[in-house]
C-alpha cells in the first residue's frame, strides 16, 4: 500500500470550488483542481491521470497547499525581477559606425568594445538583436577546399557514384 500525503483542512470543498471559479490562469486552476480532487479522496495517481500531470506534481502541490493554503498554489512570476534592461540605441549606432570602418567583428569583440567605450555589459543576444535591427547580418565562415576535384563534384551533382563497390 502506498503512503499518500494527507491534505490539511485549510478550506472546505465549497471554499475550494468557489476559489476555482474565481481563479485566473491555467496553472493556478490546475493546482486548485488537484487539491479539490484530493479533498474528495482521489489518490495523487488518479488526479495525475485525470489532469494529465505527473503524480509528483500533485504531491508537490499538496505539500504547497499544506504549508500555505491556496496562496501556496499561486505560480511564481517568471523572468527577471527587474525586467529587461533598456539599452540606449545610440550605443549600438556608435558600434555600427565602428564596424563600418572595417575589420573582423565577432560578438565577443563587440561586447568588449561596448564594455571599454561605455562600461556596459550587454548580453550576446542583445547585441545580435540590435545589430539585426540596424540591418547588419552575420556572415559565417564557409569551407573553401583548396584542392577541390571538379570532376568528382560534377559527378556527384549528376548523381553518379564516383566509387563503385565490387566483389
Amino acid at each position: 500500500m502506498q503512503h499518500h500525503t494527507p491534505l490539511k483542512t485549510h478550506h472546505s470543498e465549497v471554499e475550494l470550488s468557489h476559489a476555482l471559479r474565481k481563479a485566473r490562469g491555467d496553472i493556478f486552476k490546475t493546482r486548485l483542481k488537484a487539491i479539490l480532487l484530493r479533498k474528495r479522496g482521489y489518490t495523487p495517481q488518479d488526479i495525475a491521470e485525470r489532469l494529465l500531470v505527473s503524480d509528483r506534481s500533485v504531491t508537490h502541490w499538496v505539500n504547497l497547499y499544506n504549508t500555505d493554503g491556496i496562496r501556496g498554489l499561486t505560480p511564481k512570476p517568471s523572468g527577471r525581477a527587474e525586467g529587461n534592461p533598456k539599452w540606449d540605441s545610440s550605443v549600438f549606432e556608435a558600434l555600427a559606425k565602428e564596424i563600418d570602418k572595417g575589420g573582423y567583428w565577432s560578438i565577443p569583440l563587440m561586447q568588449a568594445w561596448l564594455k571599454k567605450q561605455y562600461l556596459k555589459d550587454i548580453p550576446e543576444q542583445t547585441v545580435w538583436y540590435r545589430l539585426d535591427q540596424l540591418g547588419y547580418s552575420h556572415k559565417g565562415a564557409r569551407p573553401h577546399p583548396v584542392q577541390g576535384n571538379r570532376k568528382a563534384q560534377e559527378a556527384f551533382k549528376k548523381g553518379v557514384s564516383f566509387r563503385s563497390w565490387y566483389r
